[in-house]
Formats: C-alpha cells, structure tokens, sequence
C-alpha cells in the first residue's frame, strides 16, 4: 500500500503555542491547570496529565502555592477571564493570537454599534468567547450565531425584526469557508437596502490551507484518513470536504481506530490531519497503514 502525507500535517503554530507554553509552565509550577481542555485532542490532554498539566475540574478548588491557570487555546469570554484573574492563580493566556484577533475585532464592531453575526458552531469554546466579548459592551444589539446557509436564510426571511441598521459578519477561525462565503451572499443578496454590512475575513489559513491540501490529495489517491481527535471542528471540517469530493474518508483519532478491513483494499491512502494533532499520532498511523 502506497501511503502519502498531505503537504501539511501536525501542530498548527497556535496550538504549537499553547502547548509550549503549558510544558513550559509545568515545569516551573508546583501545578498546572487549564480551563478547559487546553486543545481539542483528547492523546495531548491525556499526555500533558503525566507532565502535571490537567483541565480544572471545579471552579473554585483550594488554590495551593505555585499554581498556574492557563486560558485555553479557543479564549474565554470576558466575564470568565475576570473571574479566572481574581481566583487568586497566576494567569498565562494560551489563546491563540489569531483567535485573540477576533475578540477585538468583535469588540471593537460592538462598541461602534454594530450587530454581530458569528458563522460557526455555537457551542464550540471559540465561538462562546466570541459571543461574550460582544455581549461585554453596554447596550450591544442581540449577536446572531449561524452555523449553516438554512440558517441564514431563516435569518434574512425574519429580516428587519432581527437585524439592526448596521451588521458585522466573521466567522469562526476553523468554519469552512466555502460555507462562510455561502452564508455572507445569502444575507448580502437578501437584507434590505438600508442596512450597512462588514464583511470580516477572520478564517485562520492553517485550517484553509489543509482543506486546499486535502483537495489535492484526493486527485492523487484511493482513499484519504484524517488524524484527529473527533471534538476537533477543523479534523472534521476536513473528512467532510474529503467526502464531498467523492473519495472514502475515515477519521481517526489514533492509529488504534482505523479500519483496517476497509482500509486494506486501497492501493493508496492520504493523510492529512487536523491543527491539533501530534506528530507521534501521525506516525503511528503511518507505520501502521505501511505495514499492510
């Protein structure tokens, strides 16, 4: 079997981030918390526990000498930022830059009055933060998360009782962007004319870039597996547009998950993976997959 990486594999430089500075903190520190799980993938949780590193279980648990709280990689909203900064724990932020980006590009579009609508998956750590650095500005008008072009039709059918005068549209820094620019025409192309929209391209390259990659992939081979852990919004992102193009696509989040009985009647198979993913994971499935 003919195995062939993606051009772009592993850590993204965000997650590369966060996960140094949680090693780096562990070190240095009696003991290390995150608030939340530091990225979405469970093997690097579950390894920077043997180093010490653990998401915060409770929200206020006795707070020994020499322990650090790191913020995770997705942000948190204001008012939990606030009250992580009087715990009385010493503070490293681990939020992605390109996340923190769109936390003042929210703020900033809400104090100037604008509306806020957020493309992605409203339940996901980035968008939640996302969402209360908007609701952190007196008077904002109510922000609109939409994860889908039906939802954004409901939205533009609903028109003038759920829109402001002035709108501010970004997406979530993992959301695809086919979708993305799908949802901006539907509300552009229905919305009434006096209503002003900005239009904000805050999609993160890292996760574009792979889509790009994965696209290429899927002229070259049989078959592609994306690495990643199953929580992770871009992993997924990327076995979806791999399906789209009509080619088999498993995702795995280790080399103990692959379907070999499936996966051995291809004389050729892609791997491409999500920002989250550690390169020992990768080579694990690639030993594994070489070996059939």
């Amino acid at each position: 079997m003919k195995v062939k990486l993606a051009k772009d594999v592993g850590f993204c430089w965000g997650v590369k981030r966060a996960l140094d500075l949680a090693l780096k903190s562990s070190a240095s520190a009696k003991k290390v918390y995150t608030y939340g799980p530091l990225i979405h993938n469970e093997n690097v949780v579950e390894m920077l526990k043997t180093k010490g590193v653990e998401p915060l279980q409770r929200q206020k648990p006795k707070s020994p000498r020499r322990t650090l709280l790191l913020i995770r990689a997705h942000g948190v909203p204001p008012p939990v930022r606030a009250k992580l900064s009087a715990s009385g724990y010493g503070i490293i932020d681990a939020t992605c830059p390109h996340v923190k980006k769109s936390q003042k590009i929210v703020q900033e579009y809400a104090n100037m009055g604008y509306q806020i609508i957020i493309a992605g998956d409203r339940k996901h750590a980035e968008v939640i933060s996302l969402v209360g650095y908007a609701r952190a500005i007196k008077r904002h008008p109510p922000v609109i998360v939409v994860s889908s072009t039906a939802e954004a039709q409901q939205i533009v059918k609903e028109g003038r009782r759920k829109l402001k005068k002035k709108i501010c549209i970004l997406a979530q820094s993992t959301f695809q962007p086919r979708i993305y620019y799908r949802i901006v025409a539907i509300i552009k192309s229905k919305i009434p004319p006096d209503i002003e929209i900005v239009v904000l391209d805050t999609i993160c390259q890292a996760p574009a870039t792979r889509q790009g990659a994965v696209k290429d992939l899927a002229r070259e081979v049989d078959a592609i597996v994306v690495v990643g852990d199953h929580k992770s919004a871009n992993t997924t992102n990327l076995t979806l547009l791999a399906r789209s193009m009509k080619i088999p696509a498993f995702q795995v989040a280790s080399a103990s998950e692959l379907p070999i009985a499936r996966i051995k009647k291809y004389r050729s198979i892609g791997i491409s993976t999500g920002t989250s993913t550690p390169d020992w994971l990768i080579k694990e499935v690639v030993n594994k997959l070489s070996e059939l």
